[in-house]
């Protein structure tokens, strides 16, 4: 799992605008956490934009890529082996960001979104982006992708349940030899309402700002106590 997505994340990943809109979200905020890094892309805006960030990820493979990046920078960005539902930092951010997604991957979202406002500091932030229910119900559940970019091709494969989407993705990438290795990652992701998620939040005291679109929706917020 991760193997061949880590390697090669960056090739097939769309550009979209959950970057800018964490970025914008805690600005003037100085020290944070970036919760589900993956390759970094979103941990290095945040340090361009002078903020002091670490860089958190379940998945050694995406670390080690994350890192190999930072490195070529010269990025002195922390690395640490993490996962959101259970987040523990040695001090109070004052933003935590999760991007791309991070939540859809979290079978009880209200777990992280707790540890977040615990190893906040009053005032900090919270911003994260979620696929829509109608984004994974209506155009990714039962469906399959391909694409091909630099001689390597994947194919994505979706099965919709009844509140989840079962995602399986196989990388077909040239050899040496002429031959091609096959390379399988295997994902699930939660399909929420931007309603209950909005309600998750403001149960565990924040005070959101939100944002629905058809596809993804957007989230503030902040720790008021």
């Amino acid at each position: 799992m991760y193997e061949a997505l880590a390697q090669y994340y960056d090739l097939f990943m769309d550009e979209g605008d959950w970057i800018d809109f964490a970025v914008r979200s805690v600005e003037g905020k100085y020290r944070g956490v970036d919760v589900g890094c993956g390759s970094g892309e979103a941990t290095m805006r945040l340090a361009y934009n002078r903020h002091d960030v670490i860089a958190l990820d379940v998945s050694e493979q995406m670390l080690r890529v994350a890192s190999e990046k930072f490195a070529e920078r010269g990025l002195n960005i922390p690395v640490v082996r993490q996962s959101a539902d259970s987040l523990s930092l040695p001090f109070k951010a004052d933003f935590i960001t999760a991007v791309c997604d991070v939540v859809n991957y979290l079978r009880r979202p209200e777990k992280f979104f707790k540890a977040a406002h615990d190893n906040l500091a009053k005032g900090g932030i919270l911003a994260f982006d979620i696929s829509s229910e109608y984004k994974l119900r209506s155009i990714i559940a039962n469906n399959v992708f391909t694409q091909t970019k630099n001689d390597i091709t994947y194919i994505w494969e979706n099965s919709l349940y009844k509140n989840y989407v079962d995602m399986t993705v196989t990388f077909f990438v040239p050899t040496e030899k002429g031959l091609y290795r096959k390379y399988t990652d295997r994902q699930r992701q939660y399909i929420f309402s931007h309603e209950h998620i909005k309600q998750l939040l403001v149960d565990c005291g924040f005070k959101v700002r939100s944002k629905k679109k058809k596809d993804r929706s957007y989230f503030a917020a902040e720790r008021i106590d």
